[in-house]
């Protein structure tokens, strides 16, 4: 039987994803609301690989319509009202909602990826660049909007605003981070040619505002070389 998202009270999709112990791990994921039901151990059984397979899952939903998030869902084994509850990694505070009688717990995309140390907070300064060119931003967490010039968390639901940790994806994934500094328009050349010199396979792009600037300059060479790219905000995206 379906599970219930505790959000949108919507039937939640089981998606199967690989466990470091051999047997396959069975969550139920509401795309709407951007969350996860896990049953008991189940988020602490998967393995690196699998965090990154659901992470792509996420990336090809990205232009899914959004739910604003309830805070007041309930179990869908036992019906109690779930409870807020903060946790700790290596690399800073999640937090996710839990059954009071130990049936699971409901969390964010962005939340279970903060759990399993993808994501890092912003810098004042990547928020203080981040707001001259975007002035709102979504949260990930629970879908309200942010005031980036005024705000570094989201006002409906806590969460920081917050980015993905491309460090950490490449130590999971056993990749070589290639790091390319652009400081003036001269740069971005000599940046683009080490790139495809070094085989490069991917591009992430980091809070910068020249690279914000000079955003068609860096899509087209994503585009014309066939390369995967991340970007921080959806305005590059859809430029």
């Amino acid at each position: 039987m379906a599970i219930v998202c505790p959000s949108c009270s919507t039937s939640m999709t089981a998606s199967v994803l690989a466990s470091h112990i051999g047997s396959p791990v069975e969550i139920d994921v509401c795309w709407p609301c951007n969350m996860i039901w896990f049953d008991h151990l189940e988020s602490t059984s998967l393995s690196a690989q699998s965090v990154m397979d659901f992470f792509r899952r996420i990336h090809n939903h990205r232009a899914d319509s959004r739910n604003i998030v309830s805070l007041s869902g309930r179990c869908p084994t036992c019906r109690d009202r779930l409870a807020p509850t903060n946790d700790v990694t290596r690399t800073g505070r999640f937090s996710y909602f839990r059954c009071s009688q130990g049936h699971g717990r409901l969390i964010s995309f962005v939340q279970f990826l903060r759990e399993k140390n993808f994501v890092r907070n912003l810098t004042t300064i990547e928020l203080t660049t981040l707001s001259v060119k975007v002035k709102q931003i979504r949260c990930s967490s629970c879908g309200a909007g942010i005031d980036i010039e005024h705000d570094s968390a989201c006002r409906h639901c806590g969460s920081p605003v917050a980015v993905l940790d491309e460090q950490a994806v490449a130590k999971a994934l056993g990749l070589k981070l290639l790091s390319l500094p652009v400081r003036s328009l001269d740069d971005f050349d000599s940046a683009f040619a080490r790139a495809k010199r070094d085989g490069a396979q991917a591009l992430i792009t980091t809070t910068s505002g020249l690279i914000t600037n000079q955003q068609r300059q860096v899509l087209d060479f994503a585009a014309k070389n066939r390369l995967p790219a991340m970007y921080l905000t959806s305005d590059l995206v859809e430029a």
